[in-house]
């Protein structure tokens, strides 16, 4: 560790911590030295931690207390992961129309994080300093798979173009060149592709979808400056985004998952790319079907519980993603925690097949990254049986390469899926800096 590094460590991130009244560091230590300890203990300790999440929910938040009477459910009898399927799984839906009886004073600090689903729809959800200091911890542990230090040169983009006195000041005192996700153009990209050569910048990390667009200007302009790692969230990272970028970088792509209310659920260290470390003692998390939990490998809901009660406990929590639990028990870099083998997109973002097949966005992301003629897709599917498929295309695009992509997506997915094509100069991002490869608008329950 270099002597800013240790400066960072030992002086600056503390004192962040006093100023904003948060324990990041202090959670940072606990995870980096229980994701090495052993599946059993990992275990036991995830275990106490939930039953103790349960049980302070049921007793606290009167939302809880009424949903488990009215199931019948006796929370002493949860004793561990395996007896979560006792429980009913929870909405957005049951929490928003809660309102003030899903919320418990945990004496500390409260924020609030409002998110937006597939419709839009608002999303307020209340968390105290002790979540926000978890979740922090674990942004700064993810980043260190990557063997980032402390006060090493990042360019990150991100949402909040607002940093504040704090924000703007750690930021700068980390050397961390914050730019925004919102309006990533070709001219501000190649500011800071200066800005990256010229400081020595070696990370580069955020939304998935922005780190892309920086790898392929790079390789458009000739830009010739290696990294050390790009991390990425908030996105499906794609395959194709990882080639663009060690194309562009010569580096690895470390991916993570987390969700906008403020929990952070699995990270990769680097050591496969097809692998996710789960953050065990922060989030169970289950994947089901009809709130039941599925096998390892099979792919499903995903249903979360964070595992402190902060101000709105999570618990069961429906979050809308899919994915699978890996079969594969240890990585080959001593951590200890359980294995995510695939983080596939929100329920939303299903195509549904008439012959009863689920198309994924990496079905139609491989499909089109071979079509250098495209620029930007979306596959929107509006009614039984069809999509729309919006296009942001050059030139080169013709029919024979319309034609190709047809007879992929009826030879690989179902040749009774009808097609309708609907050419775009752009396909806008969301308000929240992504953009929706696959829009599935059949089932609109967020």
């Amino acid at each position: 560790m270099s002597l800013y590094s240790s400066l960072c460590t030992n002086v600056i991130l503390p004192l962040g911590d006093f100023l904003t009244g948060q324990d990041v560091l202090s959670h940072l230590r606990f995870f980096r030295e229980t994701q090495y300890f052993s599946p059993e203990d990992i275990s036991r300790l995830r275990d106490s931690l939930l039953r103790e999440t349960i049980k302070t929910a049921y007793l606290e938040v009167p939302f809880y207390r009424d949903l488990y009477d009215a199931h019948r459910v006796d929370v002493n009898s949860i004793r561990g992961q395996e007896d979560l399927w006792q429980l009913p799984t929870v909405s957005k839906d049951m929490l928003r129309d809660a309102g003030p009886l899903c919320l418990r004073d945990s004496g500390r600090k409260r924020y609030v994080y409002s998110t937006s689903g597939s419709t839009g729809r608002p999303f307020s959800l209340h968390v105290d300093s002790e979540t926000v200091s978890r979740a922090r911890a674990l942004m700064m542990l993810r980043t260190l798979y990557c063997g980032y230090q402390p006060g090493e040169r990042v360019l990150q983009t991100g949402t909040a173009i607002e940093r504040g006195i704090v924000k703007g000041v750690k930021d700068r005192l980390l050397r961390v060149n914050y730019v925004s996700a919102f309006d990533l153009s070709p001219e501000l990209i190649d500011r800071q592709l200066e800005y990256i050569d010229r400081h020595k910048v070696k990370y580069l990390t955020g939304y998935a979808q922005s780190l892309d667009l920086f790898a392929h200007r790079a390789i458009e302009v000739g830009f010739n400056h290696s990294l050390a790692a790009a991390v990425s969230w908030g996105a499906l990272l794609l395959p194709e985004y990882r080639t663009s970028i060690r194309e562009a970088f010569g580096c690895k792509t470390y991916d993570s998952y987390g969700v906008g209310e403020g929990m952070q659920i699995a990270a990769q260290c680097g050591h496969t790319e097809d692998k996710y470390h789960m953050f065990s003692l922060a989030v169970v998390c289950e994947v089901g079907r009809d709130g039941t939990p599925l096998s390892p490998g099979e792919l499903g809901e995903l249903y979360l519980t964070r595992l402190d009660p902060g101000a709105t406990p999570l618990i069961r929590y429906q979050i809308g993603d899919m994915g699978a639990i890996s079969k594969q028990q240890q990585c080959g870099c001593g951590r200890n925690l359980p294995l995510m083998e695939s983080i596939v997109g929100r329920t939303s973002d299903i195509v549904h097949t008439p012959s009863g097949k689920q198309l994924v966005i990496h079905f139609f992301s491989r499909i089109f990254s071979t079509e250098a003629s495209v620029e930007q897709f979306q596959v929107v599917q509006r009614t039984p049986g069809a999509i729309l498929i919006k296009l942001v295309v050059d030139r080169e695009f013709n029919d024979s390469a319309k034609t190709r992509i047809l007879k992929e997506i009826h030879t690989l997915g179902d040749p009774e899926l009808m097609v309708d094509w609907d050419f775009v100069d752009s396909i806008p991002v969301g308000k929240n800096a992504k953009r929706r490869y696959v829009v599935s608008e059949l089932n609109n329950n967020e």
